[in-house]
C-alpha cells in the first residue's frame, strides 16, 4: 500500500536537500531500474505496478521493500507523461576520495547548471569511454532525477565526484597532463594536436568557464563555427564534439 509518507519522500527526492536527508535517489522506468539492479548499488524500495511485479517476479532484487501501486498512484509519483511500470529508490553511496587517472582523459565541469545537460554529458562520456567526471560545487546534482534519466544509465558506469576545482586541477596539471578548456577564441580543435591524458574543462551554459578556472587552463581550444548567426552550442553537444575529436586522434596513433 502506498503511504502518504512514501509519496512525500518520492516527490521530495527532486530536491538535493531531501536526497541528502534520506540518502536516496529515484530511478524511473524499466530500463533504468534494470541498469540499477546490475550496478551493485543497494535498492531500498521498489514501487511497481502489478503487471511489472508479475513479469519480474523471479528477477526482483532481494532485501528491498516492495510496494504495489495502481497506474493512478504511479502517475502521482512519476515525472513521465506515461507512468512507468516501476520506480526504484536507491541508496546514495558514501563519498569516496577519487583521484584522476594519470593515463587517461577526464572531463571537468565548471558550473553546469542544468541537470538534463549534466546527464547528457555523462551519457556522452560513457559512449567515448571517459570514466571520470569532476564537478565543482556549483554544478547540478548528478542524482537529480532529470540527470539520472538523461544519462540513460551512464551514472552507473561513469565515476562522478564533486571537488574544489581551484585546488584539484593544479594538483594534477603539468606539461605531461594538460588542462584543456573550450573557448570562443581558442585554437581550432580540428587543427590541434591533442593528448591522451589530462583534463577537459567544459563551462557553464551561459557564462562558459569562470575566470578563476580559466587561469588554470593550459590549452585553449575552440569548436570552429561555420554560421555567423549561431551564438553558442549546448554544453552537452559541445562535449560530444570535443570528445569525438580527442578519440579520433587517439585511434589514429
Amino acid at each position: 500500500m502506498l503511504s502518504k509518507h512514501l509519496t512525500n519522500v518520492v516527490q521530495n527526492l527532486e530536491k538535493r536537500k531531501f536526497r541528502e536527508k534520506y540518502r536516496l535517489f529515484k530511478v524511473e522506468g524499466e530500463k533504468l531500474v534494470e541498469e540499477l539492479s546490475r550496478s551493485g548499488l543497494r535498492i531500498d524500495t521498489l514501487i511497481a505496478r502489478p503487471e511489472w511485479l508479475e513479469e519480474e517476479s523471479k528477477r526482483r532484487p532481494e532485501g528491498c521493500t516492495v510496494v504495489e501501486v495502481s497506474g493512478q498512484e504511479m502517475a502521482r509519483l512519476s515525472s513521465f507523461k506515461s507512468p512507468p511500470g516501476v520506480i526504484a529508490l536507491a541508496e546514495i553511496p558514501d563519498d569516496k576520495e577519487v583521484s584522476a587517472p594519470a593515463d587517461a582523459l577526464s572531463v571537468v565541469l565548471n558550473g553546469v547548471q542544468d541537470p538534463g545537460n549534466l546527464g547528457t554529458i555523462l551519457r556522452v562520456c560513457d559512449w567515448f569511454d571517459v570514466r571520470f567526471v569532476f564537478c565543482d560545487r556549483d554544478c547540478a546534482g548528478y542524482l537529480n532525477p532529470k540527470s539520472v534519466q538523461a544519462s540513460m544509465g551512464a551514472i552507473f558506469r561513469v565515476n562522478v565526484a564533486y571537488v574544489d576545482l581551484a585546488g584539484f586541477i593544479p594538483a594534477y596539471a603539468s606539461e605531461e597532463f594538460p588542462c584543456y578548456g573550450t573557448f570562443l577564441d581558442g585554437e581550432s580543435i580540428h587543427e590541434s594536436e591533442l593528448g591522451q591524458r589530462g583534463f577537459i574543462v567544459m563551462g557553464n551554459e551561459g557564462g562558459g568557464i569562470s575566470a578563476e578556472i580559466e587561469r588554470l587552463v593550459t590549452r585553449r581550444l575552440t569548436i570552429p563555427r561555420y554560421s555567423v548567426a549561431a551564438e553558442s552550442l549546448n554544453v552537452g553537444v559541445a562535449t560530444g564534439i570535443v570528445l569525438s575529436e580527442f578519440k579520433r586522434q587517439q585511434n589514429r596513433i
